[in-house]
């Protein structure tokens, strides 16, 4: 099941567990939310089954299920490039939440991320919690909610959606919930996959978000696979580690059993040098 992908129904009637098996399995629970005032509710049950998976604390189901209903809330604001077909139904770009958990400095937490399809954000002003928003403010209050309740662990990143009939680009805003060491999953602790196995994993997960044109080398005896995504990507896995290079230059690395986090963040990558080389090429 490592780096699995779910897409879960948020309707009523949908299977609890369906998150909770999924995450606690090593994958991204990934469900579509609905496009109207039900999709905090939708949120907070998907939030608190994915929590039931990893045994969190109630306080710390109840905090995140308040932020995961905030984000969704903040998705209904964001509605630009869904596209629907002749009913008018959503067929790519929908808001879609994504849960799973990672490993951050030996500790693991559960991370809450909504996707709308908007990769700007309205009035192209950057969130900062640290301003103060007026109480009769009609958005904005929610990111100082998530804030103050997740303790500053959150943010955002242009990413591209894992539903829909095609994979649009947008943003995902996030947080993450501290996975107390009593509940951790015992897949960081299990062997882990080689380093051929590890790139193909990695491929097929980048080829599902839309990412084509992949270059993959294995060499066996070397222990080692390279992917080169795209100009300025390149994907190293070896000695139990994925890395690559950020825009910024920053060296960026995840362990294999961390190869869902991996993907999303070379996703990120990915999406900073496309938008870099609109830019670029609108002057």
């Amino acid at each position: 099941m490592l780096g699995s992908l779910a897409a879960d129904t948020p309707h009523d009637t949908m299977a609890v567990p369906a998150p909770a098996v999924t995450v606690s399995a090593g994958g991204c629970s990934a469900s579509p939310l609905p496009l109207d005032a039900t999709c905090s509710a939708v949120a907070r049950r998907l939030f608190r089954a994915a929590a039931a998976g990893v045994r969190l604390p109630d306080e710390l189901i109840y905090d995140g299920a308040t932020m995961a209903s905030e984000l969704a809330a903040n998705s209904m604001h964001a509605q630009t490039g869904i596209q629907l077909d002749v009913r008018g139904c959503p067929v790519a770009g929908a808001p879609e939440i994504w849960l799973y958990v990672r490993r951050v400095g030996g500790e693991q937490e559960l991370v809450c991320k909504v996707f709308d399809a908007l990769p700007r954000w309205k009035d192209d002003a950057l969130p900062d919690p640290a301003v103060d928003v007026p109480v009769d403010a009609v958005s904005g209050r929610g990111l100082h909610v998530i804030d103050g309740l997740s303790q500053g662990r959150w943010g955002h990143h242009l990413t591209r959606a894992r539903l829909g009939g095609w994979k649009v680009s947008g943003k995902a805003v996030w947080f993450a919930v501290p996975v107390p060491a009593s509940s951790a999953l015992e897949r960081f602790r299990r062997p882990q996959p080689g380093s051929v196995q590890a790139a193909g994993i990695l491929e097929r997960m980048l080829s599902e978000r839309g990412i084509g044109q992949i270059v993959r080398a294995d060499a066996p005896a070397s222990g080692m696979s390279v992917l080169s995504i795209r100009r300025g990507l390149t994907v190293w896995c070896r000695s139990r580690v994925v890395s690559w290079t950020g825009r910024a230059g920053h060296r960026e690395w995840r362990a294999f059993s961390d190869l869902v986090d991996a993907a999303e963040q070379i996703v990120c990558a990915h999406e900073e040098l496309a938008s870099a080389d609109a830019v670029a090429q609108a002057r």
